[in-house]
């Protein structure tokens, strides 16, 4: 028996998902809360609450509304051919646009500071997944903890676009640190029985409904990112709680430090220290080998993850399903304006309907496997997609309601099929470049976070493209699960000799998933 299965047996020793697993997963959880509103703070910073346009000193007599008696807030970015000298902001709504003047010939700043952001959030992750496994995954993680904090307080005092626009791209960083590294610290301490649970837990969603209703009574995008550097300060001091992964101490032949991990948990969970002298002594037996030592010591890198044939299929397959994902996610997120009815009220539930249905992902993915929920989910994405994206392009008589409602429906899809798909590939990656290969597909998704703002505002010039586009992203991606083995039940790798192997015969793989589950 190796020891990576004589590690996931010592954690069933130690009461599989034990109260120190809850609590881990407790303060990775909610501590997300400021990486979620840092990530979709532009869904309401960059709206535009509307204005009337002051022409000099003539006043802005042309905006009269006769019949109503009064000066109607319309998005007019000149009046009778004559440009405005003044915007008159609806003062319900505070946000970057009317701090900035970010409207008429610079309404594409908005869009364009979300893509810079999602661009920090790139960096982040391709520099997170290196520095966890170089450093461990605790001080990666906290790192993006810190980052977070202080520059949503520097973007408090923002005193230009430009200068916004820089500390967005910050924020990002620190938001793509923690993204990363979040899941590995929870897999890495959780039995396969458990880790759908804990990876799918719905507070992503709860954390974005929150969102909503602070924008609704903040009103003002700085007590926002003020509200942000607030939240995140306690949760710094979780450094001294919180471990680091004893999977990660035993691959850099830290057994001391793992022991003292393990001890932890065992007098958390109130279960007696197993024996660790097989799980080391395997180990080091295992580095007697060339390869093994080699695989234990070298520093991993994203080449490792297209070594083999087998493995540059696994990974170029789910970097597009990644950015798939990550463009129909923040697509729907940021261009929650296409939609109609009340802002505040569509972006509570464009994020808080995910919640329930996340628990049910969570049960899903453990009873009939990743893979398949994966898939299901994708299929619906991209059904609802492509026909909200037909009736808004088509200005189709049942575009309103109906539609806000399958594109919640489009929404709740891509997030539960992209949380299943978190699972599936932490599972399919081994220890030594588990963080790095998430790290790598979190970079792809993030190229889809980019691109999604610039089709938010692409979709104001072609209605419905927006949708279009996501639900053909989807389909895409639903086809490539299809290529993949389940890992429902399988015992986490931690070396490259234990090797993700893909089908050869498709077909059969189709037939399994046709027998197996009703799709």
């Amino acid at each position: 028996m190796t020891y990576n299965q004589l590690l996931d047996n010592l954690l069933i020793d130690l009461g599989g998902c034990g109260l120190y697993q809850w609590l881990l997963a407790l303060i990775v959880q909610v501590g997300k809360i400021t990486a979620t509103w840092s990530m979709i703070t532009m869904s309401f910073a960059g709206q535009n609450p509307g204005f009337t346009c002051r022409l000099g000193d003539s006043g802005n007599g042309s905006m009269f509304d006769k019949e109503t008696g009064n000066f109607s807030l319309v998005d007019k970015c000149n009046v009778n051919g004559t440009q405005c000298q003044e915007y008159i902001y609806d003062d319900r709504m505070q946000t970057v646009a009317s701090e900035f003047d970010l409207i008429c010939g610079k309404k594409w700043i908005p869009a364009t500071i979300t893509t810079i952001q999602m661009g920090g959030v790139l960096l982040g992750c391709s520099i997170s997944g290196h520095m966890a496994d170089l450093i461990g995954r605790k001080p990666t993680y906290f790192a993006g903890v810190f980052s977070i904090a202080v520059t949503n307080l520097v973007g408090y005092f923002a005193t230009s676009w430009v200068f916004y626009a820089a500390v967005r791209f910050l924020i990002g960083i620190g938001v793509g640190f923690y993204l990363t590294v979040q899941y590995s610290i929870t897999n890495e301490f959780t039995t396969s029985r458990w880790r759908p649970v804990v990876v799918t837990a719905p507070a992503w969603a709860i954390q974005s409904g929150l969102f909503a209703l602070a924008s609704w009574g903040f009103h003002d995008w700085k007590k926002l990112h003020l509200a942000i550097a607030i939240l995140g300060a306690p949760f710094m001091l979780a450094w001294w709680l919180m471990p680091e992964s004893f999977r990660w101490l035993v691959t850099k032949e830290k057994f001391d430090d793992a022991e003292n991990v393990i001890s932890a948990i065992a007098r958390v969970n109130q279960k007696d220290k197993p024996d660790l002298t097989k799980i080391f002594e395997a180990a080091k037996e295992s580095q007697a080998n060339e390869e093994a030592m080699s695989a234990r010591k070298k520093h991993y890198s994203v080449v490792d993850l297209f070594k083999t044939w087998e493995s540059a299929r696994l990974t170029v397959g789910l970097l597009f399903a990644w950015f798939a994902a990550s463009y129909g996610y923040y697509g729907i997120t940021f261009g929650v304006k296409s939609l109609s009815g009340d802002l505040y009220l569509n972006m509570f539930l464009i994020n808080i309907i995910e919640a329930p249905v996340m628990l049910l992902t969570a049960a899903l993915v453990s009873w009939i496997g990743r893979k398949k929920v994966a898939f299901t989910f994708y299929v619906l994405a991209g059904v609802t997609g492509i026909a909200v994206g037909v009736i808004q392009y088509t200005d189709a008589p049942v575009n309103g309601v109906f539609t806000n409602v399958i594109a919640l429906f489009s929404k709740l899809s891509v997030a539960c099929g992209w949380q299943a798909m978190i699972v599936y590939t932490t599972e399919l990656y081994p220890t030594v470049v588990r963080t790095i290969a998430y790290g790598a597909h979190s970079t792809a998704a993030r190229v889809g976070g980019m691109v999604a703002p610039q089709i938010v505002f692409l979709d104001d010039e072609i209605p419905g493209i927006l949708y279009f586009l996501s639900g053909v992203l989807m389909m895409i991606s639903a086809v490539i699960m299809m290529l993949y083995r389940e890992t429902k039940d399988a015992v986490l790798g931690d070396t490259l000799d234990d090797e993700v192997k893909i089908p050869v015969d498709i077909k059969k793989d189709i037939s399994i998933i046709d027998s197996d589950t009703k799709l």
